[in-house]
């Protein structure tokens, strides 16, 4: 379903909407959004706020990693729960799409996520569980997502080998984006 004509859509993008998002986000995710926020604050992620009539009611948290290609990654997508199912979250994911005018696109999610699952087939992207990828293709695809808490990634744009051919900057990212943000959760350091 499209939002009604008499509803104005808009979408913006910028850091600038990171607090919005969050609060966005904060209502349809159950765990931690420190990897989001941390994301954009170290200036590699971004941030598309979808809004109807100025009232914001879905965004995304996204990057772009370099591999064997250019990956975007749609670290992060909510719409809140009385806005679903009106064809914001499409509009959402393509409009980070043209953003981010990468080579392939990716997103992690747990086999049990339906919507997610429904939203990302139906933009052509194709779901890999991790246990089914070559394991030098899944550790690269790992740590330039952060998708450890996931079952599945959500791939468009290459096959998953191709994308992981060369780790390009996965490692460092895993570390910095991923493993330390788990550290500084578990107040390690």
């Amino acid at each position: 379903m499209v939002p009604s004509a008499a509803q104005n859509v808009s979408i913006r993008t910028g850091r600038d909407l990171l607090d919005l998002a969050m609060d966005i986000l904060a209502q349809s995710y159950g765990r931690a959004l420190e990897y989001a926020r941390t994301v954009v604050e170290d200036g590699i992620g971004d941030v598309a706020v979808v809004f109807i009539d100025g009232e914001p009611v879905g965004a995304e948290i996204f990057y772009s990693i370099k591999l064997a290609a250019e990956l975007c990654v749609h670290y992060y997508v909510g719409i809140l729960e009385a806005y679903r199912g009106r064809g914001l979250g499409k509009l959402l994911v393509k409009t980070v799409e043209s953003t981010c005018g990468a080579d392939a696109y990716a997103a992690t999610t747990t086999e049990d996520n339906t919507a997610a699952k429904a939203l990302f087939s139906s933009l052509g992207y194709k779901g890999y569980k991790w246990g089914e990828l070559k394991r030098r293709t899944r550790d690269v695809l790992l740590k330039a997502t952060c998708g450890y808490d996931d079952d599945m990634i959500y791939l468009k744009g290459l096959p998953p080998d191709a994308l992981a051919a060369s780790p390009g900057e996965a490692e460092g990212f895993g570390r910095r984006e991923c493993y330390l943000v788990w550290l500084r959760l578990r107040r390690v350091f």
